[in-house]
């Protein structure tokens, strides 16, 4: 099995730095649901003993990432429908409320930044990259949490994207046109935002959140059957 490279700030602790890649592993795909993380095979892959590679698999069962299978190892977590729908509907009504705290406050220059956002989300789509339309995508709401300033909401955002992020990648793999439709959403809430109507926004945010649950979803069925 080969395992994503240790991340190279070594200001890190190496058990730090073997959970990220690991946790990165998992998010990207690299390794899948249900596989199994031999201890003694991560600590050969990346040169190192095994007690930092057990670090690191404790705190990744603390997040729910991985199930510790005794001192062999560690076996991939997956959530379940019941978890993902959940972490979805929290982040729709907290986004909900998100965008329609910042139309009070965004500038011309802040829904400027919105419109270079979507526009590089799209000239990437044009091109066939995928994966990086959807990234520079996410950083339409990213950037509404960072206008809207609080740091509590902002830690909650967090912990439901982790959640969210490990199955996103089945629904945007499928085809291109789930980040088409995606793209134009987020053009519509945008629209909203330029009209400031905060209402209308809301409304946008939560048919985003609906429509993405019912793609998401049915891709996990294989997975979890």
């Amino acid at each position: 099995m080969a395992y994503p490279p240790l991340p190279e700030d070594e200001k890190l602790s190496l058990p730090s730095r073997v959970y990220q890649a690991l946790k990165q592993g998992i998010l990207s795909f690299e390794l899948k649901p249900k596989e199994y993380l031999i201890t003694g095979e991560v600590a050969k892959a990346y040169g190192i003993s095994r007690t930092p590679v057990r670090e690191a698999l404790i705190l990744l069962e603390k997040e729910g990432w991985v199930k510790l299978q005794g001192v062999r190892g560690a076996m991939v977590a997956w959530p379940s429908r019941k978890t993902i729908s959940e972490a979805i509907q929290v982040k729709m009504v907290l986004e909900g409320f998100v965008i329609k705290e910042a139309i009070r406050t965004l500038n011309e220059a802040d829904i400027q930044e919105l419109e270079k956002i979507l526009a590089e989300s799209e000239v990437a789509l044009e091109a066939g990259d995928i994966q990086g339309s959807e990234t520079i995508g996410s950083k339409f709401h990213t950037y509404l949490q960072e206008k809207v300033g609080n740091m509590v909401l902002r830690a909650i955002f967090e912990q439901l994207q982790d959640q969210i992020d490990r199955v996103r990648p089945l629904i945007w793999r499928r085809n291109r046109e789930m980040i088409q439709e995606s793209a134009l959403q987020h053009r519509a809430m945008l629209a909203a935002i330029k009209n400031r109507d905060p209402e209308k926004a809301e409304q946008l945010v939560y048919q985003h959140a609906v429509w993405f649950e019912e793609q998401v979803i049915p891709s996990m069925i294989p997975i979890l059957d």
